[in-house]
């Protein structure tokens, strides 16, 4: 990589911490990249349409999102060199190809260490729209698949922004992972997925972090498309050297159920104590405590 590890812990020293109110007042700049495989009923403009939707939250006063699909090698680094600023990056990246080069994953720990350190990843993302099934298409059964989705990126919000990186089936798994393992070296997605109704959600920071989703829309979205990626979860050391834990924030076992319990997505956020059924049709209270922190410790 063509920068060392020593000055981007000096930036993740300089930069650590979270955003102060008067920021968390001003729109996050979101750079929503997209590298996802053009496939018909799943093509860029559907996940554009997630981006713009996030775009008009508050009238435009939470997030200023710009979207890219391209998926050339280099094309990311580029972009950063020339459009620095950025606090969140969602990455859709399903996709046979390994996309990204060295200078792009270069730019990836940049921002990484710069101090944009909350993490998400999630292995339903690049599927969140699809328009070939009702229960696929946006905005979701009552607006589940969009609250799901601007829960997350509260979370990344409120945390001083991050990473939401975002895959599927293992097949699609490896720009993905290209990028995870410049982050976490011996963190990957894997898998692919069946999910049954044996599972939880953990904590309600996808349920009813900021809008209220019942567990049972975002199910049954899933298992019309069965072909989630498996999240890690588990203790981790980044690149610069500092320790990081990715908490399961939903799991489920496949079909028929009863067997091993497989996250979908996993964040550097702790979820708490509280568990949900992932089967259940109700919605938990939306909790207004302060939101839980999420950095990696130092």
């Amino acid at each position: 990589m063509h920068m060392t590890i020593r000055f981007l812990a000096a930036l993740s020293f300089v930069w650590c911490g979270l955003l102060s109110d008067a920021a968390l007042a001003e729109p996050m700049r979101v750079l929503w990249w997209d590298v996802t495989v053009n496939d018909p009923g799943n093509e860029p403009a559907l996940r554009r349409e997630m981006a713009e939707y996030l775009g008009r939250l508050d009238e435009g006063g939470r997030y200023s999102v710009v979207y890219k699909y391209e998926p050339r090698r280099g094309a990311f680094a580029r972009h950063m060199a020339t459009t620095p600023g950025y606090q969140l990056i969602v990455l859709t990246a399903a996709n046979r190809d390994r996309i990204f080069n060295d200078d792009d994953l270069a730019a990836f720990q940049s921002f990484y260490a710069s101090g944009s350190k909350a993490l998400m990843l999630d292995g339903t993302l690049p599927i969140r729209n699809v328009s070939a099934r009702r229960l696929t298409q946006w905005p979701g059964v009552n607006n589940s698949s969009a609250n799901l989705l601007e829960n997350q990126l509260d979370a990344l919000r409120q945390a001083g922004g991050g990473l939401l990186i975002g895959t599927d089936h293992n097949i699609f798994q490896v720009p993905a992972n290209t990028v995870l393992a410049a982050i976490l070296p011996q963190a990957q997605f894997s898998r692919s997925t069946d999910p049954s109704r044996d599972g939880a959600f953990f904590g309600d920071l996808l349920l009813a972090g900021r809008e209220p989703v019942k567990p049972l829309d975002i199910l049954r979205h899933w298992e019309t498309i069965p072909n989630q990626g498996q999240a890690p979860v588990g203790r981790f050391v980044d690149f610069t050297g500092q320790p990081v834990t990715l908490y399961a924030l939903v799991e489920a076992s496949d079909k028929p159920g009863g067997g091993e319990r497989r996250p979908y997505i996993s964040a550097t956020i702790d979820p708490g104590t509280e568990r949900f059924d992932i089967a259940s049709d109700v919605t938990p209270e939306i909790d207004r405590m302060p939101t839980r922190k999420s950095l990696p410790a130092n």
